[in-house]
């Protein structure tokens, strides 16, 4: 006799618990879509290099998942999750970076974290970011190398702003000055074009209002710095999420959160941890270098790996933007948002367990 559902009774699935055939397959396309541009800047930026990255990245995630899935539960790539998978580990890849690393890392990502678990939905933790974490902690030094961007100065060193900056002030603690300031001052490469469009913006807009900018806005604004692929164009990353959230695929209170968060603390505590004093900690410069804004609307708000709650996307999220904060200005590594998220990811059951507790209930789960 054929099961017949039991009145009162309750089938819960794996997350994500999105309505509608087919629409977790939509999600993760959209998201992915969104994605391109900034990966494109960052192919144009850097060149060939970066593009076979990306291609690496991607291959290696669609092959191991087709070959580690396809003989149990058949074709699954439509889905477009490995994709998003190995798109991300390659965006939080340098440029140039030797090519067994990102296969490795979306290798990991897809067999260790992903498909071990059961495949979508099923996966505790980020599985692009656990398999940069993985990489970071096998070749650090191979990952520490950059690659120049697009009309940068010939034969200056690759640094990443943010590497710049903590070597500076490592031996210069007691520096003056915004951070922009104290690059340009070092000598570090910024373009000639940002030096015109910022030299013009100073003579005809803010000098008679008594006001300049520091060199390197336009290049932190738009992305011409050496860095991750994926990170080096803010204003495409969030014009991106700004799609999502407008099409609630994500939901705004993971990154906000994270975000706010992570500002608030790096403007008020910043400086301390350079000798600079309080309010010294050049919020422009923390949020516009890095990884930050590209996991924090990218990976953190994954419907796997999130709260259920509206109520604990905003502590998850805030705690990742203290996560993020300590792990950048505290730890060994320039940036600290991977593994800010993946560390999250722990805590998410606990999350969920203590606002259900708490009277939250999962009816506002599905609250945005």
């Amino acid at each position: 006799m054929a099961d017949v559902p039991v009145a009162g009774s309750l089938l819960v699935s794996p997350a994500p618990h999105i309505r509608g055939a087919g629409s977790s397959a939509l999600m993760t396309w959209t998201v992915t879509l969104c994605l391109v541009p900034a990966a494109a800047w960052g192919v144009f930026l850097f060149g060939a290099p970066a593009a076979f990255v990306l291609l690496v990245a991607v291959g290696t995630a669609l092959a191991t998942e087709l070959a580690v899935v396809l003989p149990f539960r058949g074709f699954t790539l439509g889905d477009g999750s490995a994709f998003l998978t190995g798109l991300i580990v390659g965006l939080l890849m340098p440029a140039g970076a030797p090519l067994h690393i990102p296969a490795a890392a979306s290798a990991f990502g897809i067999v260790i974290v992903k498909q071990s678990f059961g495949g979508l939905g099923r996966n505790w933790m980020n599985p692009a970011l656990a398999g940069v974490a993985f990489a970071h902690l096998s070749w650090g030094g191979a990952l520490a190398k950059w690659v120049a961007p697009r009309g940068a100065l010939p034969g200056t060193e690759a640094l990443a702003p943010l590497e710049a900056l903590r070597m500076v002030l490592a031996g210069h603690p007691a520096v003056r000055g915004s951070l922009l300031r104290v690059l340009a001052d070092s000598g570090y490469p910024f373009s000639g074009i940002d030096g015109r469009v910022v030299g013009w913006i100073n003579a005809r807009l803010l000098a008679p209002l008594g006001g300049a900018l520091p060199r390197g806005v336009f290049d932190l604004l738009v992305g011409n710095a050496a860095g991750r692929i994926g990170e080096v164009s803010v204003p495409l990353l969030l014009a991106g999420a700004a799609w999502l959230i407008a099409r609630r695929i994500v939901r705004w209170q993971v990154p906000v959160s994270f975000v706010a968060s992570f500002a608030v603390l790096a403007g008020v505590f910043g400086g301390l941890t350079e000798g600079r004093g309080w309010f010294a900690g050049g919020v422009f410069v923390q949020l516009f270098s890095g990884s930050l804004i590209l996991c924090a609307f990218f990976a953190a708000p994954d419907p796997v790996t999130a709260p259920l709650s509206a109520t604990g996307r905003y502590f998850y999220g805030a705690g990742l933007g203290v996560a993020a904060f300590f792990l950048r200005f505290y730890g060994s590594m320039d940036d600290g948002a991977p593994i800010a998220v993946i560390l999250g990811n722990c805590f998410v059951p606990l999350i969920d367990r203590l606002v259900r507790s708490a009277g939250s209930g999962l009816g506002k789960a599905g609250a945005r």
